[in-house]
């Protein structure tokens, strides 16, 4: 009998079922076509012995075969002999590229490949219906081969394409547009129901409109290609994940890297260029079961936050598990190897501590990476550190509760595709802005508008909405209530501008309740928070620090301020002296915020936490994480040195070391801690 894993829910808790047990989602990568073979081969053994025996690999082998020639699946069959000859006890992950088609076949179909502006070719085009046709055979033809032979051992499948095979679009971290290919065109047309349509050529889709945003009237084409942009990267994930499904009875697990958000909105062209803009409609596939993203390759080091590329607890929400690729460069990498790395064994360990505790505190799923085979994780005090955060989870799972943090972070798909080419806005906003977020001394959640409009994140009392620039009215009508519900709502930059055919200043004033003004431009995006003594309401002054300027120094183009008489002044535009920040009391006791600017720094986050009556942890910029039981804590770069500080708790805990069981105070709402930057503590509390 084939193996059976499943993703089910227990108490609202996406959990993982190997043949109907529950089971930890944690795993290890090995590439065994890296660097070095045999580092790959020990390290599938370490992990065993730290009783980790979910293994991820790579084949980097095609899947077509060439005309009159079987399959050759090799490539596969030999990578999970060695695994297994390893470890007896693996189940197995294969990891592979739909992609990559060989040459023979790019020599027949020419026109099926990606065209991007500069007039050069690329990988094939995922709107290729021949290249759809071929992949759908070829993954059909290799599930049905490897469960056949395999089955007890593979627990699921992970079709990869694309860009670093992340499923977003290929060179445009380069700067390139993609997508001028005859089969896009044809899918346009198809999405539109229009057979006269034509794709927006590349000076359409690197126009200004209204400053960063699209005109919603004369460039609606283009938003509307790149909402299509979005749908046709995920079209052939949901034909993939059925088919696997199909193939194996159910019995076997989909995942797919997708949904980075946070991380490509930072790509020179915005996140519209991405194609990872359609997470709402993949986690409505019933037959997708793990999204998956490296840990963002921004703040990652010893002393950073170590964030999340995308809304992973939507993900959750919807019944899906998260998993963190966790490829930190540990101290076994090579100097040059960069993206954080961390330089020393007692940083690897830290960071993995505190790369764990994220996923631990929601439920979620990661695996331990050694990019490129090249033994990163080759170490035993690395296992025996693995070992530790392995018995930690297995030890929570059968009380595991959903995540429900008090600050929740509200990004939205479909108003990315209403930004005009570039990141000018969406780079600090939402990739940049993850600094802050992960210091406010509380627990985030990152959630999709479209959940929070439909009810799904009402246990939040903070709501940092970064980019609702254009709700739905439906969407409208749930937002305008969370103040009212006594909610404090945090608005940034340019909430509800676009509404239907017209952009105005207007549409802000009627989602927020704080009347702003639209100005074509300001130079400078610095501004400065009043003093304490400035400000003109008592409970605001009580919580507001007067610390640091915000936003950042390039121009905001539009730009909006503060008119309203009502509204208390918190901070001005550095430029002209107007109020760049403002707040408002609702009737129903809620506050509404607005943020002009776009970034603030973490020293006023807690400000606005406070108002909301979240509670903090911790009063220093570390970043706190806490949920099911666990409170973590890692020192960031911005206090440097060792340091004392206190946890403080709401009510009395049974304090307990999560790693090496001590217990530090039997009850106490508060513990003393000595802790040095970069260093991760992790407590149980019982």
């Amino acid at each position: 009998m084939s193996l059976r894993a499943q993703v089910t829910i227990r108490r609202g808790v996406p959990i993982l079922l190997i043949n109907g047990k529950p089971t930890p989602p944690l795993m290890v990568f090995v590439d065994l076509d890296g660097q070095n073979r045999e580092a790959g081969l020990s390290t599938v053994r370490r992990a065993a012995q730290a009783g980790v025996h979910l293994v991820s690999f790579p084949v980097h082998a095609t899947l077509w075969n060439a005309p009159g020639k079987p399959p050759d699946y090799r490539p596969f069959e030999e990578r999970i002999e060695v695994i297994l000859k390893e470890n007896p006890k693996a189940l197995l992950l294969p990891r592979f590229g739909m992609s990559n088609v060989p040459e023979w076949w790019i020599q027949q179909n020419p026109d099926e490949t990606m065209l991007y502006d500069n007039g050069e070719r690329g990988m094939v085009s995922v709107a290729s219906e021949k290249w759809r046709t071929a992949a759908r055979n070829a993954l059909r033809n290799l599930v049905r081969h490897l469960e056949s032979r395999y089955g007890q051992h593979i627990f699921g499948y992970h079709p990869c394409g694309q860009n670093t095979a992340e499923w977003f679009y290929d060179r445009v971290w380069d700067g390139l547009l993609p997508s001028f290919e005859t089969p896009m065109l044809h899918a346009f047309r198809q999405y539109l129901r229009d057979r006269s349509a034509t794709l927006p050529d590349k000076a359409e889709r690197r126009a200004k409109g209204i400053g960063a945003f699209l005109h919603p009237v004369t460039q609606q084409r283009l938003t509307q290609f790149w909402r299509f942009q979005q749908v046709v990267m995920v079209e052939p994930l949901e034909q993939f994940a059925r088919i696997i499904k199909e193939e194996t009875m159910g019995r076997k697990l989909v995942v797919f890297f997708y949904g980075y958000t946070f991380e490509l909105s930072a790509l020179p062209g915005g996140p519209a260029v991405s194609g990872h803009l359609a997470l709402h409609r993949l986690l409505q596939c019933k037959d997708v079961d793990i999204l998956c993203a490296p840990i963002s390759y921004a703040d990652r080091e010893a002393g950073g936050a170590g964030g999340f590329m995308a809304p992973v607890d939507s993900v959750l929400l919807h019944g899906k598990l998260w998993l963190n690729e966790d490829d930190t460069r540990t101290y076994l990498s090579k100097p040059e190897d960069n993206y954080g790395r961390a330089d020393t064994l007692a940083h690897t360990l830290a960071v993995h501590q505190r790369n764990f505790a994220h996923i631990a505190t929601r439920a979620a799923a990661c695996w331990w990476m050694g990019l490129m085979g090249a033994g990163w994780l080759d170490c035993p005090e690395i296992w025996q550190n693995i070992a530790k955060l392995r018995k930690l989870y297995e030890e929570m799972l059968p009380n595991l509760q959903p995540y429900r943090p008090e600050i929740a972070v509200v990004v939205d798909e479909a108003s990315l595709c209403h930004l005009s080419y570039g990141n000018t806005v969406s780079a600090p906003l939402l990739s940049l802005l993850r600094h802050s977020l992960y210091r406010i001394g509380a627990p985030v959640g990152f959630y999709l508008l479209q959940d929070v409009c439909d009810s799904l994140v009402n246990h939040a009392k903070l709501y940092l909405v970064l980019n609702a620039f254009a709700p739905t009215e439906a969407q409208r009508r749930a937002l305008k209530q969370l103040p009212r519900k006594g909610k404090t709502v945090v608005w940034f930059y340019a909430p509800g501008f676009i509404r239907g055919n017209s952009a105005s200043a207007e549409h802000i004033t009627d989602l927020t309740g704080i009347r702003v003004v639209q100005k074509d431009a300001i130079a400078s995006g610095t501004a400065y928070p009043l003093p304490t003594s400035a400000i003109k309401d008592a409970k605001l002054s009580a919580v507001w620090q007067a610390e640091e300027a915000l936003g950042t120094t390039n121009s905001i183009a539009p730009a909006f301020v503060v008119v309203d008489p009502l509204a208390v002044a918190l901070a001005t535009f550095s430029e002209n002296g107007e109020v760049a920040i403002a707040a408002k009391q609702t009737e129903g006791g809620g506050w509404s915020v607005y943020v002009g600017t776009l970034f603030i720094g973490a020293g006023m986050l807690p400000a606005f936490a406070k108002l909301a009556k979240v509670y903090t942890y911790d009063a220093n910029d570390n970043v706190i994480l806490a949920g099911n039981k666990l409170l973590s804590i890692h020192a960031t770069s911005g206090q440097l040195g060792r340091r004392r500080g206190a946890l403080v708790l709401p009510k009395p805990h049974l304090w307990q070391d999560a790693l090496t069981k001590e217990v530090l105070s039997k009850s106490a709402a508060r513990l003393e801690i000595e802790i040095t930057t970069g260093q991760t503590r992790v407590f149980w509390l019982l």
